[in-house]
């Protein structure tokens, strides 16, 4: 009896602890209950501390304080963008650290952002304007995941790659946003970050282990590689194709260089017209305000004169009649003088203000005009050096016939529109 008690209270203990389990990984977040929500938010960022701390406090017990601090730098810094894994590993293992530890540290970083994001981004989703399209995309991606078993493939295959190539700050991010939109499963995305980061941290360690032994520590080409970032070799790709493009096809880049400066240069134009006219209403509605301003001062000193002259000539009543006679004439003659200079005012203040208008409207016109001026030059300029480009890539694929042949079919009908 006694036996079967304990073997069906084992049994029991397992179950709750497999229940505990697959609570704990829920990842729909109308599934979840209040410790899976803790669970999940915070141990992600407990994993990173303890084992940073345990790698940083085993490296500098075994090599000392010095490398330490550069494996240290790996794990605060590689979470910062733009910091990612082309930059830190060969910096670290040229200074001394191990390249393994050097890209443990990068996957373990990556795994630990990948398993937060995924077990948060529902979160992300209920984001007014960025939630409904992510749930859009990823509803997409699901869908043709399911219709056809290849694109499933395809997109793992994609999502391992975002996170192998370096770019800018964890490769776990990316990868694991870039998975949830093409319509992975959370737990493939998981798989796909911990394969494409193993991959790219140790390949990445290997080298730099590999140039640094070979080369140097303080050997440039070795210093150009830790300070390589991915968005300088695209941009250096980007040229390198800019200038095959522009020996293969001199006239061709000539004719869409030159027509998209003046495309440029026009648009140029078009928003000199429309800055010309904001300026024109602006000093209109300057001059208005300072008119509406004279005309409440205007108003206000008549009535204070008004409430001063019937104070001062209050006393005049005490003579009768022609006190009161007085009084009014008093007032009267005051009013009008009070009159005649708030209109020789007023006319001051309209003679400065249409003199104003003039300077300012011939102010605005004649810049406005100057800078046509220089477009047009700038323009007609462009058009006579794009004249010269293209006769001289006329006369370098005279030495390429064939690519000649290529170009005559792919330009414009008539000589109008170039």
């Amino acid at each position: 009896m006694d036996m079967g008690k304990g073997t069906r209270t084992e049994e029991g203990s397992k179950k709750s602890m497999s229940s505990l389990f697959r609570r704990l990984l829920e990842t729909d977040l109308d599934r979840k209950d209040r410790t899976t929500k803790i669970f999940q938010f915070v141990f992600p960022w407990l994993l990173w501390i303890v084992v940073g701390a345990i790698t940083v406090i085993l490296l500098t017990a075994w090599m000392g304080w010095g490398i330490g601090k550069e494996l240290l730098n790996i794990w605060i810094f590689y979470t910062l963008p733009p910091a990612g894994k082309e930059t830190l590993i060969p910096t670290a293992v040229s200074k001394g650290v191990p390249g393994y530890f050097a890209g443990f540290s990068t996957s373990i970083i990556d795994i630990c952002f990948s398993l937060f994001l995924i077990w948060n981004y529902d979160w992300v989703k209920k984001l007014p304007v960025l939630g409904p399209a992510l749930s859009k995309t990823e509803r997409k991606g699901k869908e043709k995941v399911k219709r056809t078993r290849w694109f499933g493939r395809a997109t793992f295959l994609l999502t391992t790659f975002v996170v192998f190539v370096p770019f800018s700050g964890s490769g776990g991010v990316g990868g694991t946003v870039f998975g949830r939109i093409v319509g992975l499963g959370p737990y493939r995305v998981l798989a796909a970050v911990f394969i494409g980061s193993f991959i790219g941290s140790t390949g990445f360690a290997f080298l730099s282990e590999q140039l640094t032994d070979f080369l140097g520590a303080d050997n440039p080409f070795v210093y150009f590689l830790s300070n390589l970032n991915i968005l300088q070799l695209v941009a250096a790709l980007v040229a390198v194709g800019f200038v095959i493009y522009v020996i293969r096809n001199p006239r061709m880049a000539a004719i869409k260089t030159t027509r998209a400066v003046a495309r440029a240069l026009d648009m140029t134009e078009k928003a000199l017209d429309i800055a010309e006219r904001k300026r024109e209403q602006a000093a209109n509605s300057a001059m208005k305000g300072a008119r509406e301003s004279f005309r409440l001062m205007r108003d206000g000193n008549r009535m204070v004169t008004d409430m001063g002259l019937e104070i001062a000539t209050k006393p005049m009543e005490v003579l009768g009649e022609k006190g009161r006679k007085m009084k009014r004439r008093t007032k009267d003659f005051s009013m009008r003088q009070v009159d005649h200079l708030h209109r020789m005012a007023g006319g001051t203040v309209d003679r400065t203000m249409e003199l104003g208008e003039r300077v300012t409207s011939s102010s605005i016109h004649t810049a406005a005009e100057l800078t046509r001026k220089g477009l047009r030059e700038t323009i007609y300029g462009w058009d006579e050096a794009g004249k010269i480009i293209v006769k001289g890539g006329e006369n370098i694929e005279k030495l390429y016939p064939k690519r000649k042949k290529e170009t005559e079919e792919k330009l414009p009908s008539s000589e109008e529109e170039v």
